[in-house]
């Protein structure tokens, strides 16, 4: 059974789970509004090979909502992981971010290159162009019904049931199996107008020119049907990173630890630790 703690930091109380040894893995999952219960679960296995540290970003599960202006900025989220490393005792760590945790953790290596050994872009934009992708693959995947009502929700004010919902009808475009976001447990949401505002930080948001600077190696994960952050765009990242690799998982979207939890693992494993030795003959490794 997985216990969590909260960390009680200078600018936010932030919760998180804390297991097994070795290298550090800090995690930082997907949003805003979502909470670490999306990947955590699915990626516990991690934590028989290394240090395996999850934790829900500001105003997202247990950890507390922050407080005073400018509490939702891209920039509070980079610094909580230089808080929650530094409460952890942490000197040098890995780090993977999940979508929009991806973008945090690309801002992160860029602004704190010294304390990383590894970073890990899971289906993660590193330009807004993102969005025009999943614009453009809407007709082609959702009802004429289904796209009136995101158009109508798009009209409401940021709630957790407008994007509970909106995540539901976009399903298709980030699942190769759309009943699997089920298996996000969307009640869970935390999100409203402040939470919001990270995206107005991150307005025309474009990390492409500046990737030629984080040069600790990067593992790059895509989905093979995510249409939101696409094969080729992710491929573009990676190629453009002075030591990136690309792995794709051929039978997921934009949840690849979801539809393929130990494919994701492996792939995770082989970039941090290499590829296992086969035993040869006589028991003996080849």
């Amino acid at each position: 059974m997985t216990t969590g703690k909260t960390m009680l930091l200078f600018s936010v109380d932030l919760y998180c789970t804390d297991e097994g040894e070795g290298l550090p893995l800090i995690v930082h999952h997907g949003g805003p509004g979502l909470d670490q219960t999306t990947i955590e679960p699915r990626i516990r296995g991690l934590s028989e090979v290394l240090r395996l540290i999850c934790f829900e970003h500001r105003g997202t599960g247990h950890s507390a909502r922050p407080q005073g202006a400018n509490g939702y900025h891209i920039d509070r989220f980079v610094e909580d992981i230089t808080a929650l490393a530094k409460a952890l005792d942490l000197e040098r760590f890995a780090l993977m971010g999940h979508s929009f945790g991806g973008v945090v953790a690309q801002h992160f290596a860029l602004a704190h290159p010294e304390v990383l050994t590894n970073l890990i872009l899971v289906c993660s934009p590193v330009s807004h162009d993102y969005v025009e992708d999943v614009e453009a693959a809407l007709p082609g995947l959702l009802s004429a019904e289904a796209l009136s009502e995101l158009v109508a929700l798009a009209e409401n004010e940021a709630s957790e049931s407008v994007m509970r919902r909106s995540l539901e009808l976009l399903a298709p475009v980030y699942f190769r199996d759309p009943a699997r976001v089920a298996d996000l447990h969307l009640d869970s949401i935390r999100f409203g107008p402040e939470s919001q505002a990270v995206w107005d930080s991150l307005s025309e948001f474009d990390l492409r020119p500046r990737l030629s600077e984080i040069e600790v190696p990067t593992l790059v994960i895509a989905g093979a049907h995510d249409r939101s952050v696409t094969v080729e765009k992710a491929k573009q990242t990676a190629d453009a990173l002075p030591n990136g690799t690309l792995a794709v998982m051929e039978g997921s979207g934009h949840y690849p630890f979801v539809e393929e939890p130990e494919a994701f693992m492996t792939a995770v494993r082989e970039f941090l630790f290499g590829k296992p030795k086969r035993k040869g003959l006589f028991g003996r490794r080849s």
